[in-house]
């Protein structure tokens, strides 16, 4: 008898200016806040449905440069012209593929960042009536509908 698969529920980073990168993922809407666990480095902590974002201080442990991480967005090609604002390097323009819209871009620090829009993803659209926005309908090409639950 098998157990459930394993979750993914924490990633960690290692930046040298962790500021600039909790900058960099804020752009595309990640919320960051400080911590220090007992007498370890101070970073930074971003939880979303229990999975937990971190940014780390490069210090003298190893570089994780070499990871590949992948967001699943809204808008890819809104996110990228965020995001390179922010700082990010440009690897892959958005274009379709099999698996939705996607593109890849390089975070300040170096690190491969996918981003994607599934065919089927549920769109998040800003409301006045809450500060999380609301979900309204999927749409088959993933793309933000607009303002339709704005009152």
């Amino acid at each position: 008898m098998f157990a459930a698969p394993p979750i993914m529920n924490l990633t960690v980073l290692r930046s040298p200016e962790i500021d600039r990168a909790a900058r960099f993922y804020s752009s595309m809407g990640l919320l960051f806040s400080k911590h220090r666990h007992g007498s370890g480095p101070e970073h930074y902590t971003s939880c979303v449905n229990d999975f937990v974002f971190e940014i780390y201080p490069l210090g003298s442990g190893p570089s994780t440069t070499g990871a590949r991480i992948g967001f699943s967005v809204d808008d890819v090609d809104s996110v990228v012209e965020m995001l390179q604002e922010a700082g990010g390097t440009l690897v892959s323009n958005p274009h379709d593929s099999e698996w939705g819209r996607r593109a890849v871009i390089k975070d300040p620090d170096g690190h491969t960042v996918e981003l994607l829009t599934p065919p089927s993803r549920d769109i998040v659209v800003a409301s006045s009536r809450t500060s999380t926005g609301v979900v309204s309908e999927t749409h088959s090409h993933g793309m933000n509908p607009g303002e339709l639950d704005r009152n």
